[in-house]
């Protein structure tokens, strides 16, 4: 393999990881900021109907279980493509179709 292709390889798996990197640091932030926004304001003096930190503290749940809905999607999906790259890898999948040539099978006339 030509070092170039190598090198282009090597970079796009820095990129990736940098990414994947940056994704979870985006997602730990995420949580715990709506984590911490519903406790500092769970004991406050609610104004009425249209309480702006009720609003507040009700989206930061709504957040939260979103992110939970998008953990197991994201966890089910990974297992699913786990699964199937690992039947296509170990050859579990048969892409030609058995022939009389393939398994050797001698006819006679």
């Amino acid at each position: 393999m030509p070092d170039d292709v190598k090198n282009i390889r090597a970079s796009h798996q820095t990129w990736m990881r940098r990414l994947a990197l940056l994704f979870l640091i985006i997602f730990i932030t995420v949580s715990l900021l709506a984590q911490i926004t519903i406790i500092a304001n769970a004991n406050h003096e609610c104004v009425g109907d249209g309480c702006p930190i009720c609003k507040l503290v009700k989206n930061a749940k709504m957040l939260l279980k979103q992110i939970g809905k998008i953990v197991v999607a994201v966890s089910v999906l990974q297992t699913a493509l786990f699964i199937v790259v690992n039947i296509m890898i170990n050859g579990l999948v048969c892409d030609t179709p058995f022939t009389l040539v393939k398994i050797k099978v001698r006819m006679n006339n």
